[in-house]
């Protein structure tokens, strides 16, 4: 295999850090299949000694990886963890503990940083403001402050020098997945550098806290009818990429659920609404907080819900909806067959998956499920292993349909702590059930109509530069035909043994017919002068002798062959 190109020299050092600890955390063979043992053989066997983790499994070993390379490969772990189409499930299983606390950076630092960034000193911005974190992260930490109108708030401020530090490791992580979507199979089959794009969008916008205050508006735009519900409210004035400024609203965690209950809240029914609100920002809204996580999650003193952090959210809109209402409607029916159809059209299939044999699996699955009460069924381990089929059938599923399953997932965890006789699933019928009269009704309809009129008319107009493309194309290398027929070399071979066969008859045929010839001119050649023919013409006795050497030798060169 050939060396990798490392387009960005600026980034040697930060490369080097990463060899050795890919090395280090007994991952040496990756580097020698992208073709890195070429491009640093003395560094490479220096890291190799330093090895000392073989004792650990794959899986605790890819995590300790991720975590010792920093706050980026946290992130492309924590997002491999919700991809179960595209990784085993023991990798998931370890990967979906992996956390971004780290320790906090100085105040000092975050108030220079506020400043920066709105211009003015800290006392004309914010009253008062703590100088210990309430929490950190890998991106950001949170300050309690109050404004000058006596409001409780809390501040987010972002990392010195993170977003120049993610870039630099999103770019490597980029040239690496290029070069195995080039010379690795998985890489061919599940596009590594898509997955790598897709989370370079999804950090950048995390990244940048002006997404993330955009988000928060939204969805309590679409939630301010319902009064059971907090999402608070978003300081524009003090809010720019680096710097957010947010509502303080206090409550109990639901990471608390003892707590809970000693305040006379009932968990049972928070967890009902929890699991409402969030159908309604998925199925009604097709715009939901994708992090539903209990740390996220809070209860007031009046038993209102509290949603913070909204870093991460889903859009599940358009067409995407309605390939999901397909699925989701399989799923709840137990109909294999619309599974099936609506797997494979949601996920890009590769040429060689056998539908037979993924219809058998979904099948399968199926009947795992269909004698159990709905009382019975986790919906979040029952996506997890669809979302495996995929993997196993070599089925990519775009993103959207990836964080709507994370978000399930958690949501799930996040009942069973809460209320474990409450099942996602049971609650979900009714949806499923509007859904399903949405698809019958004329505005499905009539949006159907106009995307399938938009695409068919994209389709259109881009013909004739497709077709001058192609034109162009074959004038210049010619016109390629490629068969792609499994058993082409079997067919070739059963024609080349025919084809032997029938050349070998008609050589010993035309021999037989030249030693009959030979014998009865000979007979005839005696019985009028009594003399024998072979004496009196040598070249036809040469003759015969050649043909005979000739059919010998391509006897034995056939039966050589092995193709006769």
């Amino acid at each position: 295999m050939g060396v990798v190109c490392i387009p960005r020299y600026r980034h040697l050092k930060r490369y080097r850090q990463i060899v050795r600890s890919v090395v280090r955390h007994g991952f040496g063979h990756i580097l020698t299949q992208l073709g890195l043992t070429a491009y640093l053989p003395s560094f490479l066997r220096t890291a190799e000694k330093e090895r000392v983790m073989q004792h650990l499994s794959r899986a605790q070993r890819l995590r300790l990886l991720l975590l010792d390379l920093g706050p980026t490969f946290v992130k492309l772990g924590q997002l491999l963890s919700t991809r179960p189409d595209l990784v085993p499930r023991d990798l998931i299983e370890e990967l979906s503990t992996l956390q971004d606390d780290v320790p906090p950076f100085p105040f000092a630092e975050a108030a220079a940083i506020i400043e920066q960034e709105l211009g003015r000193p800290l006392t004309e911005i914010y009253a008062e403001i703590s100088s210990e974190p309430l929490a950190a992260a890998s991106i950001g930490q949170v300050h309690a402050a109050r404004m000058s109108d006596g409001n409780e708030v809390v501040v987010k401020i972002r990392r010195p020098q993170i977003a120049a530090q993610m870039e630099t490791d999103l770019e490597i992580l980029l040239d690496a997945a290029r070069f195995a979507d080039r010379h690795t199979l998985w890489g061919k089959v599940y596009r590594a550098s898509d997955v790598v794009l897709e989370m370079q969008r999804a950090t950048r916008e995390e990244l940048d806290f002006g997404n993330e205050a955009e988000n928060a508006a939204q969805i309590r735009e679409n939630m301010l009818l319902r009064e059971d519900i907090i999402v608070p409210r978003i300081y524009p004035a003090q809010t720019t990429a680096a710097v957010l400024t947010m509502e303080k609203v206090n409550g109990i965690k639901l990471n608390q659920p003892d707590k809970l209950t000693a305040a006379g809240h009932n968990c049972a029914q928070i967890a009902r609404r929890l699991i409402d609100v969030m159908f309604e920002q998925i199925f009604i809204h097709g715009f939901f907080h994708a992090d539903p996580h209990p740390g996220n999650l809070a209860v007031t003193e009046d038993g209102r819900l509290v949603f913070m952090d909204f870093g991460i959210v889903g859009k599940m809109q358009g067409k995407r909806r309605r390939q999901f209402t397909r699925l989701l409607i399989g799923v709840v029916n137990g109909n294999a067959h619309l599974l099936v159809s609506s797997l494979t059209e949601i996920g890009f299939v590769s040429r060689r998956v056998d539908r037979k044999a993924l219809r058998h699996d979904i099948e399968r699955l199926m009947e795992k499920y269909l004698d159990l009460p709905l009382s019975k069924i986790n919906l979040g381990i029952a996506v997890r292993e669809i979302f495996s089929l995929a993997f196993k059938h070599q089925i990519r599923i775009p993103a959207e349909f990836t964080l709507l399953g994370k978000t399930i997932m958690t949501l799930e965890g996040v009942i069973e702590e809460l209320a474990p006789e409450i099942k996602l699933i049971e609650l979900l019928k009714p949806y499923a059930k509007r859904l399903a009269l949405e698809r019958l009704s004329l505005t499905a309809f009539r949006e159907t109509l106009t995307e399938q009129g938009s695409e068919a008319a994209a389709f259109f107009f881009s013909l004739p530069r497709r077709l001058d493309e192609i034109f162009e194309h074959t004038s210049a290398e010619g016109f390629p035909l490629q068969l792609n027929y499994p058993d082409l070399d079997k067919l070739f071979l059963h024609l080349d043994r025919q084809i032997n066969r029938l050349s070998f008859s008609v050589i010993l045929l035309s021999f037989s017919l030249i030693m009959a010839g030979l014998i009865i001119g000979s007979a005839l050649v005696v019985s009028i002068t009594g003399e024998t023919l072979l004496w009196r013409l040598p070249i036809i006795e040469a003759g015969f002798v050649l043909a005979g050497i000739m059919a010998v030798w391509l006897l034995f060169a056939i039966l050589r062959s092995g193709r006769l």
